[in-house]
């Protein structure tokens, strides 16, 4: 509702309710779309960077550190998701390497002539990959966390150092998902874990 049936409806008043939508909108309950309204969050609770990772000084040390975070973390995340995901959420996980490893592969032979430019639809696709990974391992603190520790390379902070390995990491990833969902279709944690561990270092 607008700010003045909402401050009736509820009997406050619209100052009241103006500083209320601001906590809500501070700690991620609330999302303001400006000249449309106010909407609850499809993510409540959940914040842009929530580890601060922006404000990072030492861009290096910062992505040498998240990777080691992520390899321990991550790695681990597979034996749940053998454990816990359903066959259509594993078979899912296959077909969605196997069609990022093709629009990979296509992206690849596009940029050959053009340099290494680190392409957003590749980060899109990675980020698809490893939070479907997360949602599969049914736990509530996974699926939340393994996201929100991805989603700090879409800030481009360090990577965009980096452009020179922007085809290795596309072709890591090409090779690395699919070999990973592979053994997750298994049912092998333990092969799962090493393909992640491996993806990891090669990263």
């Amino acid at each position: 509702p607008d700010e003045r049936s909402l401050a009736l409806e509820m009997g406050v008043s619209r100052t009241s309710l103006r500083e209320a939508i601001k906590i809500l909108v501070a700690s991620g309950v609330l999302v303001i779309r400006r000249g449309v309204g106010t909407f609850v969050s499809e993510t409540p609770g959940r914040v842009d960077d929530p580890f601060g990772f922006a404000f990072a000084e030492d861009k290096k040390k910062l992505l040498e550190d998240w990777y080691q975070v992520r390899l321990i973390v991550e790695s681990e995340a597979m034996e749940l998701v053998a454990k816990n995901a359903t066959d259509e959420e594993l078979q899912g996980l296959e077909d969605l390497a196997r069609r990022q490893g093709d629009l990979i592969k296509a992206a690849g032979n596009q940029q050959q002539d053009k340099g290494n430019t680190f392409s957003y639809s590749f980060m899109e696709l990675d980020q698809e990959f490893h939070s479907a990974l997360a949602a599969a391992t049914h736990s509530a603190v996974m699926g939340r966390v393994l996201p929100a520790l991805h989603e700090w390379v879409y800030f481009g902070a360090a990577i965009g150092e980096y452009p020179r390995l922007s085809r290795q990491m596309e072709e890591n990833a090409r090779k690395s998902h699919l070999t990973i969902a592979r053994f997750l279709k298994m049912r092998d944690g333990k092969g799962a874990n090493l393909a992640m561990r491996y993806h990891m270092l090669q990263a």
